[in-house]
């Protein structure tokens, strides 16, 4: 269950309830805390586990439950849950009410356009969030095969320099016992 209280000073708290089998167990990853697991996890609160997180009143929050094991949940009381997650919007677009400006009476000039860029709603600000993720783990895949490269390159190059120690080390004892077998031959030769 999502609890969302009404927003303060800028700021709104969003709380996380679980059942309780769930405490200690579960944790809350998202945007808020850098999709970092173990840091928002949920403890016992009566006969419930909860977790809490303090946000700016217009910041878009996008996050999963991770419970053992590595399982992944969203909460059915988002605003939207897709593949990203859930998505719990600023308080205005989640209910709906989203200002907008009169337009002018007849007669009137249209206002001017202002220089100032047009601030992004939140649907393109959690799309932002989701490609801006998928940009990091594909970076780090590629960075993650990149490294294992090299290293099969390195392990290659020893095997290789191993491989030819031992055809040297090979040559070397056949041309000693060459050596020896003629310097036998020598021998025995001046004994008969």
């Amino acid at each position: 269950m999502l609890h969302r209280s009404p927003a303060r000073a800028g700021l709104r708290t969003l709380t996380f309830t679980l059942p309780l089998e769930w405490a200690g167990r579960a944790s809350v990853v998202g945007n808020f805390n850098d999709w970092t697991p173990g840091r928002l996890t949920l403890s016992a609160d009566g006969d419930v586990a909860r977790a809490s997180v303090e946000l700016p009143d217009d910041y878009i929050a996008v996050f999963r439950y991770l419970g053992e094991g590595d399982h992944w949940f969203d909460e059915p009381e988002a605003d939207i849950v897709d593949g990203g997650g859930s998505v719990v919007w600023p308080e205005p677009w989640a209910s709906g009410v989203v200002e907008v400006e009169d337009a002018p009476e007849a007669g009137e000039p249209a206002p001017a356009k202002d220089a100032a860029p047009r601030k992004p709603s939140p649907a393109e600000k959690a799309k932002k969030v989701s490609k801006k993720r998928r940009e990091l783990e594909e970076q780090k895949a590629r960075e993650a095969a990149e490294k294992a490269r090299k290293k099969s390159r390195k392990l290659a190059d020893k095997v290789a320099k191993a491989a030819d120690k031992q055809r040297k080390a090979a040559e070397r004892v056949a041309r000693e016992g060459e050596r020896m077998a003629a310097k036998l031959a020598k021998k025995a030769a001046k004994k008969a």
